[in-house]
């Protein structure tokens, strides 16, 4: 390729398997829109999700949310519960389906924040360690895992969508919509967690927590007006980039609260990170 070549953007199966999913994070199918943007951001992103420190990071979100739910939310779902309405190989669909969330959207969370502060600041990130992400089995099974599409929208994917105050139901609703025998009873449930002030509290904590961890990228991302103008992209286009990160990112950290809450009822209790 020519020095002076455009970068090339990513495709969403590159994105997808860079977070070791079988599905990319719907932010960036959304900025996928925006022309010239996920070209000249995706090198230094993709860089610092393929390190153990970026994954560490995400684990551990998901543990803090762990911590709050558990304190916040017995659930009154179970096992035996969803065996009396739901069929069982629909619930291991379902329980595979929540995992690769559990794992991918807390990753597509930091990545979202370190583009949010990075609109704002010259550089971010570099002070992270290059070490290389280890293969984890667990992302292996991800990888092969089958995803149904996401549904479109559907009286409950509507009503999901009114009570978070967004345009659409978040992804991780709009795929178990393709379970609506799971999703109707898990919604019935899951729709008063709003009400708990823990579950709000910790939701805004791991959006902080991943707007400070952006300083860890293992590369310094410049992607500031100025950078990205001078990556040839307008000034309406850097708006809409920005304008889709900043409203993607409360609904993504609610939703690193919502599968945890989900799995919670289906007996899931173990931590990611080992501490002690």
């Amino acid at each position: 390729m020519a020095a002076d070549a455009a970068p090339r953007p990513p495709n969403l199966t590159e994105v997808a398997a860079t977070f070791r999913a079988p599905v990319a994070p719907e932010l960036f199918a959304r900025l996928e829109a925006v022309p010239g943007y996920l070209a000249h951001v995706w090198p230094v992103l993709k860089t610092s999700i393929d390190t153990e420190g970026f994954i560490g990071s995400a684990l551990y979100m998901a543990d803090m949310a762990l911590d709050a739910v558990e304190e916040a939310y017995e659930p009154v779902l179970s096992p035996e519960v969803l065996c009396e309405v739901v069929p069982p190989d629909e619930i291991a669909a379902v329980e595979q389906a929540l995992d690769v969330f559990h794992y991918l959207q807390p990753q597509a969370l930091l990545a979202g924040a370190a583009l949010a502060e990075a609109f704002d600041r010259p550089s971010v990130g570099g002070a992270g360690r290059a070490v290389p992400r280890a293969e984890r089995r667990r992302d292996c099974m991800h990888l092969q895992a089958a995803m149904p599409e996401p549904v479109g929208a559907t009286p409950l994917t509507d009503a999901v969508a009114e009570l978070l105050q967004l345009d659409a139901a978040p992804q991780l609703y709009s795929v178990l919509a393709s379970w609506p025998s799971y999703l109707e009873v898990a919604w019935d449930e899951l729709q008063h967690l709003a009400a708990y002030p823990n579950f709000r509290r910790r939701g805004r904590a791991l959006y902080f927590y991943a707007r400070s961890g952006s300083q860890f990228l293992a590369e310094e991302l410049r992607a500031d007006a100025v950078a990205l103008r001078a990556a040839g992209i307008e000034d309406a286009e850097i708006e809409a980039a920005r304008a889709i990160v900043d409203a993607s990112l409360p609904a993504l950290a609610t939703m690193v609260m919502h599968v945890t809450a989900m799995r919670l009822a289906l007996g899931h209790r173990e931590r990611e990170v080992v501490t002690g």
